[in-house]
């Protein structure tokens, strides 16, 4: 690091089982989605893709007194795929949350992947539509609320090890492990939210949570660790089968 980072434990809030958690999660989403849409008349909320965040966005849509018309949902990261493809993460973003709201729905700013468009192009223009959407507060792009998962390998959004992040990248293009093209939120963006939740269940997750929150600070290694340990008041929801068993802040 070539200045000084400072460096924050996130508080790690732990639910019997998995389908506690998700009902956690769609509770605790929409309160703090209303409290965004009262504070600034409107919320831009970035959503995590996977199959752990879908039971809870599903709940999510049944949650009372959000003006989900004040909503503009982004997906924190994509595949390089049309919202058609089954791998879209917009498209289960639509399934899951948005076509199950009863009455006004949020606006959806997808990353707009289209056939014969490369990566740089789709995150340039995806990058001009956000920035034309996100309340700039004191110079910086803000999102009101974050959610995002975390891979066993440590990676959080499309932030994949072995590689050192530019904080100047609002939006970027990325490798995944496979070969497989992303699209993603930078660093910087990810921890400009007034709210950042990171949605995660398994035992599988144990050993890198516990990594991520409580090892040494090494982001090439465990880039979750970008947003996990340099925003104060971050937390990470789990069940308790992915939940580090030394955490002091962990509860039940």
């Amino acid at each position: 690091m070539t200045e000084q980072t400072h460096l924050s434990t996130p508080n790690v809030v732990v639910q019997s089982d998995a389908v506690h958690l998700a009902e956690f999660a769609a509770g605790r989403m929409a309160e703090e989605i209303r409290h965004a849409v009262q504070s600034r008349g409107e919320a831009i909320v970035a959503l995590p893709g996977g199959s752990t965040p879908r039971t809870a966005l599903e709940l999510l849509a049944r949650q009372r007194g959000i003006d989900w018309a004040k909503v503009v949902i982004v997906p924190g990261d994509e595949r390089m795929v049309p919202v058609t493809d089954p791998d879209s993460n917009e498209r289960m973003i639509r399934e899951a949350l948005v076509s199950r709201i009863s009455g006004p729905a949020p606006i959806v700013a997808g990353w707009g992947v289209e056939s014969g468009l490369g990566p740089e192009t789709v995150v340039r223009r995806f990058e001009a539509r956000l920035l034309g959407l996100l309340p700039k507060v004191d110079g910086i792009y803000r999102l009101d609320w974050l959610g995002l998962g975390l891979g066993e390998d440590g990676h959080t959004a499309s932030l994949f090890p072995g590689r050192d992040y530019s904080e100047a990248e609002l939006v970027l293009s990325t490798v995944h492990p496979s070969g497989q093209t992303r699209l993603t939120l930078g660093p910087a963006l990810l921890r400009s939210a007034r709210s950042v939740r990171f949605l995660l269940a398994g035992q599988q997750k144990a050993v890198t949570l516990a990594a991520v929150v409580e090892g040494p600070y090494d982001p090439v290694r465990w880039p979750a660790q970008l947003v996990a340990r340099r925003v104060p008041g971050c937390e990470i929801w789990c069940d308790r089968a992915a939940a580090p068993s030394a955490n002091p802040s962990s509860h039940g």
